[in-house]
């Protein structure tokens, strides 16, 4: 019978001991900077974000119609660290003022500024091919400073100073070296790690007029 009361009074503690409530620990919350209360524009980005720290790689970066293009994988390649490559990554300021942009729709202006300039259609001309062609598709490696600088594509004087080598001067274009590695069925440039679109038939075309025109 003690033995019998014992069990049951050392039960009736444990018990006791088990009645506090359990409560889960909340999910830590990622601390974000608190969001501009006016929209930035692309003067903004350009300024505090794509001259100091993009510009000097991605040329095209300087035009809104590449860097609208883009946005996303902009963003992105900022919000990872791997944009800018070989500097320090972008603040939390500057991290949350891109992304402030991008979600309002990378306006150019505010309401009462002036329009974003226009799209310029493809035509084989260094204006029209290196904002829809060659400043998205191959001058993130095509750079001074980027992986592939031995073929810097980022100026019309670079393609010049490359036309014996590169753009079999001028003639034959469709067998130069350039067109031969942007039509490679094994290793097509832009690679196909990077996830950029390839040149479509068109834009090959007007690439090739380009060229055999003298670069106009």
């Amino acid at each position: 019978m003690k033995i019998l009361n014992y069990i049951l009074i050392l039960m009736f503690f444990i018990s006791c001991g088990n009645s506090t409530e359990f409560k889960e620990s909340p999910i830590p919350q990622i601390q974000r900077n608190t969001p501009s209360p006016v929209t930035p524009t692309f003067s903004d980005i350009e300024e505090r974000v794509l001259k100091p720290n993009c510009i000097q790689c991605h040329a095209g970066y300087s035009d809104y119609q590449v860097v609208f293009s883009g946005k996303e994988k902009i963003l992105e390649a900022v919000l990872k660290g791997t944009m800018p490559k070989n500097a320090p990554a972008l603040n939390n300021e500057l991290k949350s003022l891109l992304n402030d942009w991008v979600s309002a729709g990378a306006p150019f202006e505010d309401d009462d500024g002036e329009d974003p300039p226009a799209p310029i259609e493809l035509a084989p001309t260094w204006e029209s091919l290196s904002k829809n062609v060659i400043f998205p598709k191959c001058v993130q490696c095509h750079n001074p400073n980027g992986q592939a600088s031995f073929l810097d594509l980022s100026t019309r004087q670079k393609f010049f100073e490359q036309r014996v080598d590169y753009l079999n001067n001028f003639e034959d274009v469709a067998n130069s070296y350039l067109l031969e590695v942007i039509n490679d069925p094994d290793e097509p440039m832009p690679p196909v790690w990077s996830n950029i679109e390839r040149l479509n038939e068109k834009e090959v075309k007007a690439l090739i007029e380009w060229i055999e025109n003298g670069l106009p």
